[in-house]
């Protein structure tokens, strides 16, 4: 990889797959105005021309016209389009400040690239020789192979996709830089909506951005009355599903604590067969004379 100095007028943005951060770039035209460009950006030269595309450091390039800068430091990468975008997409998924609706569409855009280099990895794909059959088995599925590379589990980038490919494209970009953005549960419940139903909520977010429930802003779009609130049962029960084991315990060793006749009780009644044993053997050497025999069925 051969890093240089580029003129800026010599490099090709072109279209991006996420959009230019306008807070970002003064941070990082300030940072360029103060001490120089740090991480050079990443391009591909463009035939016999003197222009080179720009493969990744958008916020980069930006930020360097904003601090007044007239060249860019820049590594030239010989790659195809193909490559070249398949190393565009790669560079962003790795930085923690992207939101799930871009990184959504970056997997999903990885997905497309990725597949399009390696055919034989898709699902039903034409294996028309036992030869490109075994490449597809070194290759790896997308989803296989992207996880190894991003350190994620595979369910992760499937949910992803699906989540991208669910979302209508006009939604996608209307709701960019909105706090909906920044929510993956919310994502998949505008992603569980019909196309239309989906840009009315895209419309609402627009006009009444306080509103941060897909599901309380479609109750309003369709006029439904607002449901009860839910009663403490219903309240106690939906904190106990999201408790793991071990505070599950700690909640039933407070609680029978504070009525132990009831817990002995509704324990008891509960309790198969097997539980009412086990019971008894834990009971039974706190109170002699009291026989394992004596379980009721």
């Amino acid at each position: 990889m051969n890093v240089i100095e580029i003129p800026l007028s010599q490099i090709e943005v072109g279209d991006r797959l996420r959009t230019v951060d306008p807070a970002w770039v003064e941070f990082l035209a300030a940072s360029i105005a103060e001490r120089g460009q740090d991480t050079p950006v990443w391009v591909r030269k463009m035939g016999r021309s003197e222009k080179y595309a720009l493969i990744a450091g958008g916020h980069r390039i930006a930020a360097l016209k904003e601090a007044g800068k007239e060249v860019a430091i820049a590594s030239v990468v010989k790659a195809t389009e193909a490559e070249a975008q398949l190393l565009e997409i790669d560079e962003n998924l790795i930085r923690r400040e992207l939101t799930p609706l871009d990184r959504a569409t970056f997997l999903a855009r990885r997905k497309e690239v990725y597949e399009a280099l390696y055919p034989e990895t898709k699902h039903g794909g034409d294996r028309v020789s036992d030869q490109v059959a075994k490449l597809g088995d070194l290759v790896g599925r997308f989803s296989e192979a992207t996880a190894e590379r991003l350190g994620v589990s595979e369910r992760s980038i499937q949910r992803a996709v699906a989540r991208y490919q669910a979302l209508a494209a006009d939604v996608r970009q209307s709701i960019a830089g909105t706090w909906l953005a920044e929510s993956g549960s919310q994502l998949d419940e505008l992603a569980k909506l019909t196309p239309d139903l989906q840009r009315k909520v895209a419309e609402y977010i627009s006009q009444w951005p306080d509103v941060r429930k897909v599901s309380e802003i479609v109750r309003q779009i369709e006029n439904r009355p607002k449901p009860p609130a839910p009663e403490k049962l219903e309240k106690f029960l939906s904190f106990w599903r999201k408790c793991d084991p071990e505070e599950r315990e700690q909640i039933v060793e407070y609680a029978a604590a504070q009525m132990p006749s009831v817990a002995c009780r509704a324990a008891w009644d509960k309790a198969s067969d097997y539980e009412k044993q086990t019971i008894v053997e834990d009971f039974a050497p706190r109170f002699p004379g009291f026989a394992k025999t004596q379980v009721a069925a």
